[in-house]
């Protein structure tokens, strides 16, 4: 199976030295990609920055008018956790711009699929609210962009972050033709993602949140995870989509969750045989320990088949 990854200079341009999510991340990633040999067995997929009108399908324009009035005052932070500089607009336009490119590349059979290294991370932005590091919400927007083809009628969003994706619920909580599923550590920052929470209306079923406790083991993790992607199975989606957390590493500072290298390879491979031959893209969220970030991507790249 051919793969694609999508990396950028561009994306080390929304700037911080002190927060975790850093352009630091992304070079750790580098650095284990070029070493590891991998490259060559890599489409470089070509993209192009999202213009407003993209994101303005899933957030409102007080959102994005926000981030961007932000980014040309100079930057500043919209909320204790969530920081814009001079350029983070732009960089954070050419994130969702990946996704875009992502679902192009494998709806055009170019390849079976995507892996877009990107910064700012998306899953936590909802329709009405930029928070968790996140200012727009980059796999829902390629998850719109994925429905307006005339040959998909459904698709599915996969989200192994050790945080729940919760703009990634909000903004697809009362709709039939996506469906949600999320491991997350519980108690955790954002505070959402019960089992309880299983969507709304048209939407009810089509949420799948499983939310264990730090510590939980690896086993039980995979017991979960398998579980849900029987029911992805079940829903049968055109499209996976893979909000690609790899703060569910066992040595990162920011979760508890039991997950080595290796099993991103597995998770890859699961995710490979759930989708078949519709593909997947997967799009960085979080990973904030700078030895494990890089070979954790690896792996995952590795595991895609």
């Amino acid at each position: 199976m051919s793969k694609g990854l999508i990396r950028n200079p561009c994306f080390l341009e929304h700037e911080s030295d002190s927060h975790p999510e850093r352009p630091a991340r992304l070079e750790c990633i580098d650095r284990a990609l070029e070493s590891s040999g991998i490259l060559d067995s890599l489409l470089d997929v070509p993209f192009e920055e999202a213009g407003r009108e993209w994101l303005r399908r899933v957030h409102t324009a007080e959102v994005v008018d926000l981030v961007f009035e932000t980014a040309d005052s100079g930057g500043g932070f919209l909320d204790p956790d969530t920081y814009v500089s001079r350029r983070s607009q732009k960089t954070a336009c050419m994130a969702v711009g990946a996704g875009l490119a992502a679902v192009d590349s494998v709806f055009n059979r170019e390849v079976n699929h995507v892996m877009c290294l990107v910064r700012p991370p998306g899953h936590h932005s909802t329709p009405t609210r930029s928070m968790g590091f996140c200012l727009f919400n980059n796999v829902a927007i390629a998850a719109e962009a994925a429905l307006e083809r005339e040959s998909v009628e459904k698709v599915a969003i996969v989200d192994f972050d050790v945080h729940h994706g919760n703009g990634t619920q909000d903004a697809f909580y009362s709709r039939r033709d996506v469906f949600f599923l999320s491991l997350h550590q519980w108690p955790h920052y954002p505070g959402t993602g019960l089992a309880t929470e299983r969507g709304s209306g048209e939407g009810k079923g089509t949420t799948l949140n499983y939310p264990l406790p730090p510590g939980v083991s690896t086993e039980e993790w995979f017991r979960c995870f398998r579980e849900g992607l029987e029911s992805i199975s079940v829903f049968g989606p055109d499209l996976v989509l893979v909000s690609a957390g790899f703060d569910s590493h066992r040595d990162d500072p920011l979760g508890d969750f039991p997950l080595t290298d290796n099993d991103f390879e597995r998770i890859a491979g699961d995710l490979s045989d759930v989708a078949g031959d519709r593909g997947t893209v997967s799009l960085l969220e979080g990973g904030y320990n700078l030895k494990s970030l890089g070979p954790s991507v690896v792996a995952y790249l590795k595991g895609l088949r």
